[in-house]
């Protein structure tokens, strides 16, 4: 409700002596020939007044109503904000109200925000440690300081893309796609704290007045749709979220929010500037051309002169053109400021072959139009319409609400390519996602997350490719079915894989 209308309101529950009707309206009852009012004036004033204490009274009650309503919604909505933020108000907004609030109101006050190479000092951790992710002892929670070395996600990739058609960055340059923590196993979180998703990184740099860094990743940090701050949040919200250096108890309570984002996008800026992989596979005569091919073996020693000799993931198109680079590396310390030592991938495969690796010049649009070879049809699994089927399919397949069913008439599922990479897949209730309690859903309001395929043609979530159920379904029984990090928290029974029928 507006000022205005508040006064508003608040004025129709007041009496004046003009809405007092006869008798008790006292001009009514004055010697028009007199200065002194009749006698009913004192009466009437005396019934006024009773009139405006009685509606003041209503109107405290109403009050009183409203409050006890509001006060209690926000108990019950925001108990879980308040336990956490040490009774500070503006946490607890930026909890309660999301988004929003998070992205227009940060509460990042350090001056080490306009300083993208300064990092928060709130958390005191070990000069110099033995500790390296990846190789920590015993259980992380329980042995180690999780602000001070990043666990579960002990190893870190920088991914790198060459985008080539339209292109995307300069043409002698790879451009940064994000700096991602897996589980030194292979498999991976994401989204992991969804108080903490953004609406848009770039309007909360600019808030926070941290242009310079803003600049660079403009420089660096490309996204392919031409959506740059789409492809900072995006890569926050799934990736910096689950990096445990940078939780909100390793900081300060005026910089829990901010420092956070500002560190994590400053570390992979300044990392990715250290990896010039297209000078690396220059100087092994690896130069973008239309009708050159490589092999894998070349492009990796060329590569290892970047990488200290290590192995990268590489990754290619359909029709095996070249198009990423992952990094791969174990932390010494903290993610935003620690050590990164150069290690070999954790059990992930790359998309390349073997020989015949294409590597084309970028195409600008604002050039004469050159147009690579058109690729063939897609056979690539969950690519179009097609069946999401149990095992070998018959076991059952998944129906339109994300269900494992045996019986009747499998959903048609249609993939196809997320704009951040991997597959979206949809039914005809809608997006397909992982719920936060790990169980596979499809429907309306649901929000498309991104799934990868397996070397055998798997359905992966987290880079794990099982699924779990509670029981085989059977006849009408549907089932449900959860990503395996979650079958196996849950200690679920029955193991199952998804496969791709297209149509």
């Amino acid at each position: 409700m507006s000022p205005s209308n508040y006064h508003d309101e608040k004025a129709a529950f007041i009496v004046t002596e003009d809405e007092v009707p006869p008798p008790y309206n006292a001009r009514y009852y004055t010697d028009k020939y007199s200065t002194r009012p009749a006698l009913l004036h004192s009466v009437s004033g005396t019934v006024l007044q009773m009139e405006r204490r009685r509606r003041q009274r209503q109107t405290f009650r109403l009050m009183l109503l409203v409050t006890v309503v509001i006060g209690g919604a926000l108990y019950f909505g925001l108990g879980s904000a308040i336990s956490n933020s040490n009774g500070d108000l503006t946490s607890i907004l930026r909890s309660f109200f999301g988004p929003f609030v998070r992205d227009h109101f940060p509460d990042q006050q350090s001056s080490h925000m306009h300083h993208a190479n300064k990092v928060s000092t709130y958390h005191k951790c070990p000069v110099s440690h033995d500790f390296l992710s990846c190789h920590l002892p015993g259980a992380p929670t329980n042995s180690v300081d999780t602000c001070c070395v990043n666990a579960p996600g002990g190893q870190l990739l920088l991914a790198q893309f060459w985008d080539f058609a339209p292109a995307v960055g300069p043409s002698n340059k790879w451009t940064l796609h994000g700096l991602w923590p897996d589980n030194c196993d292979g498999s991976y979180e994401q989204f992991c704290d969804s108080s903490r998703v953004v609406n848009s990184i770039e309007t909360i740099f600019q808030t926070a007045g941290a242009t310079e860094l803003l600049t660079s990743m403009h420089d660096t940090w490309k996204s392919n749709s031409g959506k740059d701050d789409s492809l900072w949040t995006h890569e926050w919200n799934k990736h910096g979220t689950c990096i445990s250096t940078l939780a909100p108890k390793c900081y300060g309570p005026d910089e829990n929010v901010t420092a956070p984002m500002i560190e994590y996008f400053a570390r992979a800026v300044d990392l990715h500037a250290t990896l010039d992989t297209f000078k690396a596979l220059a100087d092994f005569g690896i130069t973008p051309a239309w009708d050159s091919k490589f092999n894998k073996t070349d492009i990796l020693n060329a590569i290892g002169s970047v990488s200290e000799g290590h192995n990268v993931t590489l990754g290619c198109t359909r029709s095996g053109v070249l198009s990423e680079v992952w990094y791969h590396f174990n932390v010494k310390g903290r993610a935003q400021d620690g050590e990164y030592i150069f290690t070999e991938p954790d059990g992930i495969k790359d998309s390349c072959p073997e020989t015949g690796i294409k590597y084309f010049p970028k195409v600008y649009r604002d050039r004469k139009p050159i147009s690579p070879p058109p690729s063939p049809p897609s056979t690539e699994p969950f690519i179009g319409k097609g069946y999401v089927i149990i095992n070998d399919g018959t076991q059952g397949c998944i129906i339109s609400g994300g269900e494992w069913y045996s019986s009747g008439t499998c959903a048609t599922i249609r993939g196809s390519v997320s704009e951040f990479g991997g597959v979206e897949l949809r039914s005809s209730r809608g997006p397909c996602a992982v719920s936060e309690k790990g169980r596979l859903v499809c429907g309306h309001g649901v929000k498309a997350v991104q799934f990868t395929v397996g070397d055998d043609g798997e359905l992966l979530y987290g880079g794990v490719g099982t699924w779990g159920a509670y029981q085989r379904a059977a006849g009408w029984l549907k089932e449900g079915l959860w990503s395996g990090k979650w079958a196996e928290k849950l200690q679920l029974p029955v193991e199952v894989k998804l496969f791709w029928r297209a149509l």
